[in-house]
């Protein structure tokens, strides 16, 4: 089966998971620059199982606040627009891909919990880079490898000899994919990220994460970003990875981000220091 067989069968597949309305709301609110707050509180707060799952998430270990969060609005108030904005998005995600699947080829949970850390770790980048809005680069983190379970889901035997392979020889997902199936998860990914109408600041990190010479030059440094929070988060080991060798980031990172070695040393060690809030997001995520 080569690359345009696995485009074509993802084309024709019948059940390909489909989003919640409330996130094409919630992004047509983040699209609005007239959208208020109030608006967004109003989105998420009518979707009883997303913000329930909000509010929990809001008041974990991941965030720290010392006072309880018991509403939306107070929610939206004390973490902001686009972190409450990021966290609907992101659980709407998590219980759409959750259960798409009887039979898995990797460990779904470990899978999680770097997905987790990616997005911890792109927003510790956006923050030293003074961005104001470090929710969208959180869930482009988040998304970044969710080709993998769509590969997974629908084309498990094929994708079980990937993950073979990559155990087997300690390989990357990249180099195993690229090799027994010609197509690659993050190209996957980008495709379901814009089938489902994301943002192009959201599916261009998700699908050129890693092959950033062949992104929208308008968010490359978005997808810089995710390229290196990716690598940062097998660094510090925390959730998947099979790597024997984790590689160096892209020479972009010192031209787009302008980040020194001592600040990426410096952000790294923060995402250490965060990895048990991140299972704890994810235990808060899974309920």
């Amino acid at each position: 089966m080569d690359r345009e067989d696995i485009r074509l069968g993802i084309r024709n597949i019948k059940n390909l998971p489909t989003l919640p309305i409330i996130v094409s709301r919630v992004l047509e609110v983040a699209d609005d620059s007239g959208s208020s707050a109030n608006e967004l509180a109003d989105i998420v707060s009518k979707d009883m199982s997303v913000s329930a799952k909000v509010l929990n998430l809001a008041n974990s270990a991941f965030y720290g606040f010392s006072r309880r969060i018991t509403t939306i609005p107070q929610a939206v108030v004390v973490l902001g627009f686009d972190t409450v904005r990021s966290l609907a998005l992101s659980v709407s995600v998590f219980e759409t891909l959750k259960e798409t699947a009887d039979e898995v080829s990797f460990d779904r949970e470990a899978f999680w919990i770097h997905s987790i850390g990616c997005g911890t770790s792109a927003r510790l980048i956006a923050k030293n880079l003074k961005y104001k809005d470090t929710g969208t680069f959180f869930v482009a983190g988040l998304l970044h490898d969710l080709g993998k379970v769509i590969l997974d889901t629908y084309f498990h035997e094929q994708y079980a000899e990937v993950v073979e392979e990559m155990v087997e020889e300690e390989r990357s997902a990249l180099d195993s994919e690229t090799d027994l199936l010609d197509i690659d998860h993050a190209e996957v990914g980008g495709w379901l990220a814009a089938r489902w109408k994301f943002p192009e600041i959201l599916v261009n990190p998700i699908a050129y994460h890693h092959n950033l010479m062949a992104v929208d030059e308008g968010f490359i440094k978005e997808t810089v970003i995710v390229h290196l929070a990716n690598i940062l988060t097998k660094r510090a080991q925390i959730g998947l990875c099979y790597e024997e060798f984790v590689a160096p980031p892209s020479d972009l990172v010192h031209s787009e981000l302008s980040l020194t070695d001592t600040q990426i040393t410096e952000i790294l060690r923060a995402l250490q220091g965060e990895k048990e809030q991140i299972i704890d997001f994810f235990n808060t995520l899974k309920g």
